[in-house]
């Protein structure tokens, strides 16, 4: 069953939220509003099934800070939030897509930094690792090998040299809801100072404003051993001794290439890197990353398969299991308790 039309934002007011049947909404804007239109997210789709079998209406209401307040404070109806501004409610929950594609957040709290991961505690030592090693080579095929990331990427083919440093950049202001403890510039100075005898690739981000792709570019001296370079993550991984990022999504990529990561700012993906808050200690923070144990296989399966959730049918129970101990009733599969 398809989704109606996306209502507007200011469509949903408190008088209609509390004139309306039991309806669950999904609020969402741009792409992701578009392709949950278009029938395209799996797993959204059998909860919007699943939801009006169970009597709900169902709506898509374009995202917007005020009506996320709105629907807060009424304190009703069920609220699927594809956004990443973070806001706890009884009535809602965060879901955005996570850092590799097919992969959700469905988080009470928020999604990315302000989502419960980051203050989940990781233990490999339960986990099997055999298991681990299987799904990281389904892993490795289907984005390295396939040399897939979240934007386009160039060829795999690059002539880089190994044991090098690598730095992947990203907007210089902070997104919005996110904690940098470092700017872009400052960690990129950090590492020259740090680098010593190695070679620091630094990665411009596709979508780099004029401004800033200036300024990163003003780093490039191959004499002494700095270079700035569009090769493919992939390519860049692969060399890397080490992994520098403020808050990247590379910075996760880089444990399906088994690489130590340093970062620079608050993310969910913590528990397996090493997160600098003084650019004056990068060169320890890069000895650390480098001698530090780190189960990679073993986090990759606790942050994808255990703590996110995948876009595929099969999922739906799980979801309907985590808005069920949330207090909603219309999502218990038949068991009748939890």
């Amino acid at each position: 069953m398809s989704f109606r039309a996306t209502r507007a934002s200011n469509w949903l007011t408190r008088a209609k939220l509390d004139a309306l049947p039991p309806t669950l909404f999904f609020h969402a804007s741009g792409r992701l509003a578009t392709t949950l239109q278009a029938g395209h997210f799996k797993l959204l789709n059998a909860l919007a099934d699943h939801a009006r079998f169970q009597g709900l209406d169902t709506e898509v209401v374009t995202f917007h800070a005020a009506t996320q307040d709105l629907a807060l404070a009424q304190g009703g109806h069920c609220h699927i939030f594809m956004d990443d501004r973070p806001a706890y409610g009884r009535n809602a929950v965060h879901c955005v897509p996570a850092y590799l594609h097919g992969y959700w957040f469905f988080d009470e709290v928020g999604s990315r930094n302000n989502s419960q991961m980051r203050l989940n505690k990781f233990d490999p030592a339960p986990m099997s690792g055999d298991y681990a090693r299987d799904v990281h080579t389904q892993l490795y095929a289907r984005f390295v090998t396939a040399n897939k990331s979240k934007f386009e990427q160039l060829a795999r083919g690059a002539e880089l040299t190994p044991d090098s440093l690598c730095f992947f950049a990203q907007d210089f202001k902070a997104p919005q809801h996110h904690n940098h403890y470092l700017t872009v510039p400052g960690m990129i100075e950090a590492a020259i100072a740090a680098k010593g005898a190695r070679k620091l690739y630094i990665k411009p981000h596709p979508v780099q404003t004029v401004e800033e792709l200036a300024v990163l570019t003003g780093y490039h001296d191959p004499e002494q051993g700095v270079e700035v370079t569009g090769a493919s993550i992939h390519d860049l991984l692969e060399v890397a001794a080490c992994v520098l990022t403020v808050t990247s999504a590379v910075g996760f990529e880089a444990f399906l290439h088994k690489k130590p990561v340093v970062l620079g700012g608050q993310t969910d993906f913590g528990q397996s890197a090493i997160t600098l808050t003084d650019a004056a200690r990068m060169p320890e923070a890069i000895t650390e990353a480098m001698t530090k144990r780190w189960y990679f296989e073993k986090f990759l399966v606790w942050y994808l398969r255990q703590m996110c959730i995948e876009d595929a049918n099969w999922c739906l129970p799980r979801v309907l299991e985590r808005l069920h101990r949330k207090g909603f009733i219309w999502a218990d599969t038949g068991r009748g308790w939890f």
